[in-house]
């Protein structure tokens, strides 16, 4: 997530009333009367607080650069799912509905439930990756999710870093997420040691020794059997982690070696393809908008086409047609290694349509995310055909 911050942005966008909650709390800007400043009169507070000692300071915006990356329609949608979750049991949507904008409701949610939104900013960064490696592990298996089983994946991930010279300590926390159910690990093994170069309170120059985690997210959905993972590094790294994950919190001996799941775009051939879908999901075209093609012979050779939207409904194979007639190779002996899809849903409640645009690959590589409508289009892998394994 990477939200452009602006403070006086963020203070115009944000109602007084819930600035002042948040100063009085921390026993701050006593001289600002918020009462009497209207709605975009902010300079006051911003001399406030640019008045203040440097480390609190820093310490409002790193408060308010949370609160920022979650003043949007994904970050309130989260944090309404993360409320009615079983672990907090709390229906705050009609609450959030009636405030002034997303700024709003962000930062009463961070005033008002701090788990709630510590957990919701964790699921709206995974929503917001999008290239995942997934293996097919068996269906309707229960995760364990006791301090000793997290305990236990902690150290399996860190004696696996410590090959590699870091992962001395590691940190894990887990949420359950609803329609689809989905068990969600966010691993945090302790990273190289680096050296932070800056100024201190006093303003002293320093260099100082600091220890970074980085991050590992597993993901498992029971319905289908499948375990992703988000982790940085090549098909070994992602299957060790995974047999890791399968061992201390699946309760199985190791990565299964069932049929791996795989997306096979062989289909993409056929361009009178279509895309069947149901009317309550809103969708009203699906679009090929670019095919990456391994051609046959000797050596490497690819060719890529990408097509915008137009007259034509899948403009991409009259591109595809034209360059491989020029090459005399027919498109079935080609090998489609790649496509880019474009899900256009229709308007509702007055509201234009959104438009999605994902990437897949023949291996087990898919952009989609995991926000509602990436869900929607996930299940459909598997019914267009794209799905193996």
């Amino acid at each position: 997530m990477s939200r452009n911050y602006s403070p006086k942005t963020f203070l115009r966008q944000t109602p007084n009333h819930i600035l002042r909650e948040y100063f009085h709390r921390k026993d701050l800007l006593k001289e600002v009367d918020f009462d009497k400043l209207g709605d975009t009169e902010i300079e006051p507070i911003f001399e406030a607080i640019d008045n203040l000692p440097e480390k609190q300071r820093n310490s409002i915006e790193a408060d308010f650069r949370l609160i920022n990356e979650m003043a949007c329609d994904k970050g309130t949608i989260v944090i309404i799912e993360e409320a009615k979750s079983p672990f907090h049991n709390l229906n705050i949507a009609a609450t959030l509905g009636e405030m002034k904008n997303h700024y709003e409701r962000a930062f009463w949610a961070f005033l008002n439930h701090p788990r709630v939104f510590e957990v919701a900013y964790d699921l709206a960064y995974m929503d917001s990756l999008g290239s995942w490696s997934s293996h097919k592990v068996g269906t309707g298996l229960a995760p364990a999710v006791g301090e000793t089983d997290k305990q236990n994946l902690a150290e399996g991930v860190s004696e696996f870093y410590k090959k590699q010279g870091r992962g001395q300590r590691c940190h894990v926390d887990n949420y359950l997420r609803q329609q689809p159910e989905r068990h969600c690990y966010f691993v945090y093994p302790e990273d190289y040691a680096t050296t932070e170069i800056g100024f201190d309170d006093e303003g002293k120059f320093y260099h100082r020794l600091r220890k970074p985690a980085f991050e590992v997210i597993f993901v498992y959905r029971p319905e289908s059997g499948i375990l992703e993972v988000s982790a940085k590094g090549g098909k070994k790294v992602v299957e060790a982690l995974q047999e890791i994950f399968c061992k201390t919190i699946l309760g199985l001996d190791g990565l299964p070696n069932l049929e791996k799941r795989h997306f096979d775009l062989s289909i993409l051939n056929d361009k009178t393809l279509k895309f069947v879908t149901d009317p309550q999901d809103g969708i009203e075209t699906v679009t090929i908008t670019m095919l990456r093609l391994d051609l046959p012979g000797i050596g490497n050779r690819r060719i890529t086409l990408e097509a915008s939207s137009s007259n034509d409904k899948q403009p991409v194979y009259t591109l595809i047609e034209k360059a491989l007639n020029k090459a005399n190779i027919p498109l079935d002996k080609a090998i489609i290694a790649k496509a880019k899809i474009q899900i256009q849903f229709a308007s509702r409640e007055g509201k234009k349509g959104k438009s999605l645009t994902f990437e897949i690959s023949n291996t087990d590589r898919c952009t989609l995310k995991d926000d509602p409508l990436d869900q929607i289009i996930k299940k459909y892998l598997e019914k267009w055909g794209f799905e193996r394994g």
